[in-house]
Order: C-alpha cells, then sequence, then structure tokens
C-alpha cells in the first residue's frame, strides 16, 4: 500500500508542476509575440502558471478517492467549470492589486481564451487523477480478490489432505487389535510405527511441496505398516532415478495410490502381490507410476468407491492449474497410475 501511495504522491507533484512549467512558457511566449518589441515582464504568466498549479493540487487533494458512477459528467464538467473560474479570477485579483495598467488590460483581451484553454486543462488533469483511482480500485480488489482465492484454496487443500487418512488409520488400529492376542510384540511395533507415521504427517501440513528423498522416507514408513498387516504377501519395489532425488512434489500425494493398489492388489486376492513404484524426471516434469495386479471382478465391484484418486485430481488441479496430471491404465490385469509432477526452476 505504501509503495501505492507514494507512486500517486510523485504523480501528483510532477504533473502538478508540469503543467505550471509548460503554462508559464506558453503564456509567456503568446504576452512577448503580441507585444514585440515591448518589452514584457514574465509577471502575469508567473501567477497565471501558480492560479492553474494551485487548482490542479485542488483536484488532487478534493477528488483523490472520488470515483465517478454512470452518467455523472455534469458533474464533473460543473467542477472544472468552478475550478477555471477560481484559476482566472485568482489571476485577475492579483494583476489588478499589484500591477499596472498595461497587465491589465492584456488580460483583459486574452480573457476568453484563457478560460477555455485553463477548462481544457484543468478537465485533463480531472480526467488523470479519476483515471488514476479507477486503476488503484481495481489493483485493490484484484489483490482481495486474489488472497481470498488463495485462502479457499489452501483450505480446500487442507481439507483434501486430511481425508487421505482416515481408512488406513482405522485399518492400521483394527490390526493392531487383532494382533494384540496373538502377536503382541508386533502389535507394539506397528503401534511405534503407527505413531511416527502421524508424526510425520503432521510434520507436513505446513508445506505445500516437500523433497522426494522426505516423500519416500514417508511412505517406507507407511508401507512397513501395511506389510505388518499383510505380512509376505506384500511386497514393494522403488526404482527411482538419481536425477528425480532433487525434486520436489506436494507432500503425500503417492500415498493414495500405494492404498489403492494395496485395496485393489490384495483384498480378496489370494497370493502373493508384488507393487512397484517407478520415478523419473523427464523434461521438467517428475513422473511417478505404481503398478499392481488386481482381479478383474473385485476390480469392477469396488469401481467407483473411496477418495482415492478424485481427491488427487483435485489436489493437482489447486496447485498447478492442470488436469492432466494423473493418468490410469489397465492391461493384462495390471493396473497403473501415473502422476506428472511440474518441477520449476
Amino acid at each position: 500500500m505504501a509503495f501505492i501511495l507514494t507512486s500517486k504522491n510523485r504523480l501528483i507533484h510532477v504533473s502538478s508542476w508540469t503543467v505550471f512549467i509548460l503554462y508559464f512558457l506558453v503564456s509567456y511566449f503568446l504576452l512577448w509575440w503580441d507585444n514585440m518589441p515591448l518589452h514584457v515582464l514574465p509577471y502575469e504568466p508567473l501567477i497565471g502558471a501558480l492560479s492553474i498549479t494551485t487548482c490542479c493540487y485542488l483536484i488532487y487533494s478534493t477528488l483523490q478517492f472520488y470515483l465517478p458512477k454512470e452518467r455523472q459528467y455534469l458533474k464533473i464538467t460543473l467542477i472544472c467549470l468552478v475550478l477555471t473560474t477560481l484559476s482566472v479570477g485568482l489571476t485577475y485579483f492579483i494583476i489588478n492589486q499589484l500591477f499596472d495598467d498595461f497587465s491589465n488590460n492584456h488580460f483583459y483581451e486574452v480573457l476568453p481564451y484563457r478560460f477555455v484553454i485553463n477548462f481544457l486543462l484543468l478537465l485533463c488533469v480531472i480526467i488523470i487523477n479519476i483515471f488514476w483511482n479507477i486503476q488503484e480500485e481495481y489493483e485493490a480488489n484484484k489483490k482481495r480478490k486474489e488472497e481470498s482465492e488463495r485462502i479457499l484454496r489452501d483450505a480446500e487443500l487442507y481439507n483434501l489432505r486430511q481425508q487421505l487418512q482416515p481408512h488406513f488409520l482405522f485399518n492400521s488400529l483394527n490390526s493392531i487389535i487383532a494382533l494384540i492376542a496373538c502377536k503382541p510384540e508386533e502389535a507394539k511395533n506397528m503401534t511405534f510405527q503407527l505413531s511416527d507415521f502421524l508424526r510425520g504427517t503432521m510434520r507436513k501440513d505446513d508445506k505445500q511441496l516437500i523433497p522426494l528423498a522426505d516423500e519416500i522416507t514417508h511412505l517406507k514408513l507407511y508401507l512397513d505398516i501395511e506389510k505388518v498387516r499383510f505380512g509376505h504377501r506384500l511386497t514393494t519395489t522403488f526404482s527411482v532415478q538419481e536425477d528425480a532425488m532433487q525434486t520436489q512434489l506436494p507432500p503425500m500425494i503417492i500415498q493414495p495410490l500405494l492404498e489403492n493398489a494395496i485395496k485393489f492388489g490384495l483384498y480378496n486376492v489370494i497370493g502373493d502381490v508384488e507393487i512397484t513404484v517407478d520415478i523419473e524426471l523427464k523434461n521438467h516434469l517428475l513422473y511417478i507410476s505404481i503398478t499392481n495386479p488386481f482381479d478383474n471382478d473385485q476390480f469392477e465391484s469396488n469401481k467407483g468407491t473411496g477418495f482415492g484418486l478424485s481427491g488427487i485430481n483435485r489436489r493437482l488441479f489447486l496447485l498447478y492449474s492442470r488436469t492432466d496430471l494423473l493418468e490410469t491404465s489397465i492391461k493384462n490385469n495390471i493396473f497403473t497410475s501415473t502422476i506428472k509432477i511440474p518441477q520449476y526452476d
């Protein structure tokens, strides 16, 4: 706000004194031209220039925040006429009080021209002032709108992130309860792992982007918990390109995909299941692909349930304003989800 006010004050002073200099030079030249070869004094042009400059400052001070409504052109014209009369009257009063008949006579001769010129000049100053006010109002409204949109976007992002955990948390707690009776040591370990996982989640709440290495560490905590639940049946393989380790991505953006992969790859499926995570950097895009096998009948029966992919799509849109950053494909009972995260220098 301080920058805007400083700029406006600068405009006021520069434009007012520009008017003063130009008005004085033009008036003095015309006075000299009309009275050659007589020697003319600069008093009359100087007083006229000071009068018009005073009216300019009056315009800026009285109309500093004025924004005309529709069809208020008459009001603007009347303001300009009053100020024009003031500038001409002030000039006449000073000349009449301080100077000789020659100056008074010349002033009367050019009075109609002076009035018209003053009117047009002050009208231009008023229009410039109004346009400046309109621009300031537009910028202020734009800033308020952007701030409101940012607050709403952050609130929605926070809400989306909070929806990622509940059913995983409930499943983990149910697994801990089931393990307490038969495998108390594993239940104890799983409780510690769940505590570390939730603590890491809370630390990420105030961050829009985190390093890929932190996200992978967090994912491995999550997978350790799931491996306690599913035992030897669950195998996960990470393949990460070395260059990709320097990238950043939204926190917990991969976990919902892993949850989906475990859900469709392990639930109601007999036998061991391998889930692979491939991460690479290409053309300033971080590609994260997760593949898992699935049973067709089980996949169809669960299709469209849960938060999953729609939440990820929404988060990516809010962060990057793009709808093409999440893709899925199915081939030979292998389901692949791919996220693309733009990387900006």
